[in-house]
């Protein structure tokens, strides 16, 4: 008798809030707000999506969206100048840690030791509108596994003296009262690889990416390699703000499907976990868009 098939492999899911919530959920993740249907019977009441929201670290992207995005949901006064006070403060929170990140990176460079801004704070600003939109705890910086002894002992000089949550996070308090204190994690790997041949590729093709007014520059991975990161971490890792950068950073590159054909494996994973949240999001930007950071998606005009 013929061998049985191998059931298919099931793909990693997100957890999941009450269905109405999720429709929400969902729609915060797409980058097209304009184009998408606005769940508007899901948003009342909204204690439920609020809280929904702060769970997913979505919040806000949904404050933004409620104050200046989406102008037929009405909201109290009260709740209006929270959710805009929630924006300052993340906004602020945001600034500061650039701030410390450009410290940071121009001393491992002055130790000879490139580095590349990962995950939260290399988001924001490239892809999302600015205003303190996409939230973020620490900073996470890519070296070269040989160039993390020296990391960690220029980030001691820094004032970084504190051990963090993991065993290559350090923190530093600062006072700050939005930021009580600020953490950087050292990595060495990306989510798709771990091979340090393709670490030091990753950090010599790395972009710089204008993070702020006065002009200040980060290094960042250049959007493949980010989609590729972004889609495996959304694989090992499933959660919603995961979901909504891998969703913009797939239209920043035209992803398409021929693209995944090259993917690794982890990232291909990654890919069917946002097809399966976000079947109808277009594979490339809009014929009207212009290239440039997939936040322009987001009306940043």
């Amino acid at each position: 008798e013929p061998a049985a098939e191998a059931p298919a492999e099931k793909s990693p899911t997100l957890p999941e809030p009450a269905e109405a919530v999720r429709a929400v959920l969902q729609w915060l993740c797409d980058p097209r707000p304009e184009t998408s249907c606005t769940p508007v019977e899901g948003l009342f009441p909204l204690s439920g999506v609020l809280e929904g929201a702060i769970e997913a670290k979505l919040i806000c992207m949904l404050a933004d969206r409620l104050l200046y995005r989406c102008y037929d949901v009405e909201i109290s006064r009260a709740m209006h100048s929270f959710l805009a006070q929630l924006l300052r403060t993340n906004a602020r929170h945001a600034d500061i840690h650039r701030g410390e990140a450009v410290r940071v990176v121009e001393a491992l460079s002055d130790q000879g030791v490139p580095a590349a801004v990962l995950n939260g704070l290399a988001y924001d600003p490239q892809l999302y509108r600015p205003g303190g939109i996409r939230q973020f705890t620490d900073i996470d910086l890519l070296v070269d596994p040989a160039d993390r002894d020296t990391a960690l002992g220029v980030l001691t000089d820094l004032g970084f003296t504190e051990q963090g949550r993991g065993a290559h996070t350090r923190r530093r308090p600062i006072g700050d009262a939005v930021t009580r204190s600020i953490s950087v994690d050292i990595a060495i790997s990306l989510g798709y690889t771990a091979d340090p041949a393709d670490i030091r590729r990753a950090l010599a093709d790395a972009d710089h990416a204008a993070s702020s007014a006065a002009g200040e520059e980060l290094p960042v991975l250049v959007r493949a390699d980010a989609l590729w990161h972004a889609l495996a971490r959304l694989a090992a890792r499933p959660r919603w703000v995961s979901l909504a950068d891998a969703a913009r950073l797939a239209m920043a590159c035209q992803a398409t499907p021929a693209a995944e054909t090259g993917m690794p494996e982890s990232a291909r994973t990654g890919w069917r976990v946002l097809r399966s949240y976000l079947p109808d999001l277009p594979l490339g930007p809009p014929a009207t868009a212009t290239s440039g950071p997939a936040g322009r998606q987001e009306g940043s005009s």
